[in-house]
């Protein structure tokens, strides 16, 4: 038998209350491209047990539209427009799970604008980051979130990362 590798992280999935109101800040933000859409309003929407199941859904969920957005080199975001009757509110950094995704730019100051002006949330001006791992004169970070609520971590790493002298391992953007 052959072990199975895992290749990387295929997508992120993010549910939102109005899918199009999500691709068209995905597209403005990150300058995303939606690749597809797999249903939408105008489909019979997924419910019922047999999907609850599946998914770990709260029972009596609704799943109105899905689509795949690319950004960048990195996963797709999987959109999701679910409706409930019991949906909380987005995590916190200090909640269980998953409480952001960050994406790698070459020019942090022009991508927080770029994601306010799509109608985002810096959380604050783009900083430098405070772990000795990761530090360099211009290496910063800025947490954001975006307008129903989802953080997203903006990173960029142009200096030399002390990391680097204690493992050969590196990170994606690392690779000499």
């Amino acid at each position: 038998m052959t072990a199975s590798v895992v290749r990387g992280v295929n997508h992120v999935g993010i549910t939102v209350p109005d899918i199009e109101a999500a691709k068209s800040f995905l597209v403005e933000a990150f300058g995303g491209q939606v690749i597809y859409q797999s249903f939408g309003p105008q489909d019979p929407p997924r419910q019922g047990p047999e999907f609850e199941r599946a998914v770990g859904a709260f029972p009596g969920t609704v799943v109105r539209a899905q689509a795949m957005v690319k950004i960048g080199t990195g996963p797709d975001i999987e959109l999701f427009e679910m409706h409930g009757p019991e949906q909380a509110q987005p995590v916190r950094a200090s909640d269980f799970g998953i409480t952001h995704f960050g994406v790698y730019t070459d020019d942090i100051d022009a991508s927080v604008e770029r994601f306010e002006r799509a109608g985002g949330t810096p959380l604050t001006a783009p900083r430098a980051i405070p772990y000795a791992t990761e530090k360099g004169s211009g290496n910063k970070v800025c947490y954001c979130r975006m307008p129903w609520g989802t953080t997203v971590e903006f990173i960029t790493t142009p200096d030399r990362m002390a990391y680097r002298d204690q493992t050969d391992l590196r990170r994606w953007q690392d690779e000499d």
